[in-house]
């Protein structure tokens, strides 16, 4: 009887697991909803490297102003993905890699921890506003976009 309660509590507190091998995956309660992956376009600016995402929000959505991800990562180095603030306007949302950070940016930290083999859990250090983010690696094209409301 105790042999298989504590096969029930290992189950239990192993949590959801992603599907999905390099994708991030918000973590709601106990279930997981995979963040929208996007390529944008890139154009060099003067001041940086500008990104364009089509529509205005994610269908990746979190109430969360703190939020937590899962990633099973095979290629991605979890603790290089940044938390990148996306602005919608005229149905894109956009952001701006500068160059350069200006002192006025305050930066998004995340923090990434393993909690199984592959699995990392990642998580918003600060409180985070009602918005448009995506987590990106540096040098990397791929975006995952994700909606706070």
């Amino acid at each position: 009887m105790t042999a298989l309660l504590l096969i029930v509590l290992m189950l239990f507190a192993a949590g959801p697991k992603p599907e999905k091998k390099d994708i991030p995956y918000l973590l709601l309660a106990n279930s997981l909803v995979q963040t929208e992956v996007v390529r944008p376009a890139a154009q060099q600016t003067s001041e940086g490297t500008s990104y364009s995402i089509p529509g205005e929000t994610s269908l990746a959505k979190t109430p969360l102003a703190l939020p937590v991800f899962l990633i099973d990562s095979a290629q991605i180095r979890p603790e290089k993905l940044r938390l990148i603030h996306l602005t919608a306007s005229s149905g894109h949302r956009q952001a701006l890699i500068r160059k350069t950070p200006s002192p006025d940016d305050a930066p998004l930290l995340l923090t990434a921890s393993r909690v199984a083999d592959t699995i990392y859990r990642i998580e918003a250090v600060n409180e985070i506003e009602n918005g448009e983010y995506a987590l990106n690696a540096a040098e990397s094209d791929q975006f995952f976009c994700f909606t706070v409301f």
